[in-house]
């Protein structure tokens, strides 16, 4: 390696280094126990969403009513969403064929006739909240590390490099 190139590779002086940074960042925080409590929550909390008879029913009459409009019947929204057939690109993006556009369509429709996402959405709140109460402990810790990463974060904007 040439002087130039090992020049433009070292870090400059008084920038820390990336992993450096993020230590700095996150100094005082426990990421498992702390930090990523409530998305690995989330995880569980959609589990128990998912099981939730008020969901399951609704899904169901979603999914009658997306076929009588003359489209697979899904087991739920998600399944919609990405079924392959869609062919979802890397981006995330599809083709946007007719048929994926007019079953994307009867979903509206059968959502809003049926109150799929209202029912969907409050039997989310309630399952968080349930937990919540269950796990405030865990979760005040959670808050309190993201209260402490804003603090140390305020603290290097105001400290000029």
């Amino acid at each position: 390696m040439t002087g130039a190139t090992a020049d433009r590779r070292a870090p400059l002086a008084g920038i820390p280094s990336h992993d450096e940074a993020g230590r700095r960042l996150l100094r005082g925080i426990d990421l498992k126990r702390d930090w990523l409590y409530a998305s690995t929550r989330a995880i569980e909390v959609d589990k128990a969403v998912r099981r939730d008879p008020r969901l399951t029913a609704a899904w169901d009459v979603w999914s009658r009513c997306v076929a009588e409009q003359g489209f697979r019947r899904y087991s739920d929204p998600v399944a919609a969403y990405t079924d392959t057939d869609w062919k979802r690109g890397s981006d995330g993006n599809t083709r946007h064929a007719q048929r994926e556009r007019a079953t994307a369509i009867a979903d509206v429709i059968c959502k809003r006739r049926h109150r799929t996402a209202e029912i969907w959405h409050t039997v989310r709140a309630q399952k968080q909240a349930v937990d919540i109460t269950r796990h405030r402990d865990r979760y005040t810790a959670g808050l309190q590390a993201l209260r402490m990463y804003r603090t140390t974060i305020a603290g290097v904007l105001r400290t000029p490099a």
